[in-house]
C-alpha cells in the first residue's frame, strides 16, 4: 500500500542514517531505493525528496557515533579544548546529549506521522498506477 511504502522510505532512512551518520553518504545510498518505491507507487518527487533530506538532517546529529557529535566532543575534550578552559562540567558526554536534541526527534517523528496518515501526501498527477488508489 502507499502507507507502507511512506513509512518503508521513512524507516529505510533511518536505517542507513544510523549506519552512515555522514549526511551526504546515507543520502546517496538510499536514494535510488526512494525513487523507485516512490515511482512504483506514484508518489511526487517533492515528497520523496523531503522524506529522503529531512531525516537525512535530522538523525545525522541525533547519534552519539556521528561525526558532528564527535567533533563537538572533541572540541570539549581536546587539547587546550573548553573543558582545559572552563571546567570539567562543562564536558557533556555525547550520549548524554541524545534526548535533548529536540529538533532532530521532532522531524522524525513528524515524518513519520505523516508517512502513517498520508498528511501532505500527493501523487504524480500524469501517471496512473494500478496500487494506488485516487480517492
Amino acid at each position: 500500500t502507499v502507507r507502507r511504502a511512506g513509512v518503508t522510505m521513512v524507516l529505510g532512512t533511518a536505517a542507513i542514517n544510523g549506519m552512515i551518520t555522514i549526511n551526504t553518504a546515507a543520502e546517496i545510498a538510499i536514494a535510488p531505493y526512494i525513487a523507485r518505491i516512490g515511482e512504483k507507487f506514484n508518489i511526487n518527487g517533492y515528497r520523496r525528496a523531503n522524506i529522503l533530506d529531512a531525516n537525512t538532517s535530522a538523525l545525522g546529529y541525533i547519534f552519539p557515533w556521528a561525526g558532528g557529535v564527535l567533533v563537538g566532543y572533541q572540541v570539549m575534550v581536546g587539547p587546550n579544548g573548553l573543558g582545559a578552559e572552563y571546567g570539567p562540567e562543562m564536558v557533556v558526554n555525547p550520549i548524554q546529549a541524545v534526548p535533548y536534541v529536540f529538533h532532530g526527534w521532532f522531524l522524525v517523528i513528524v515524518f513519520l506521522i505523516a508517512a502513517v496518515t498520508g498528511f501532505g501526501r500527493e501523487y504524480i498527477p500524469d501517471r496512473t498506477s494500478e496500487e494506488v488508489s485516487r480517492a
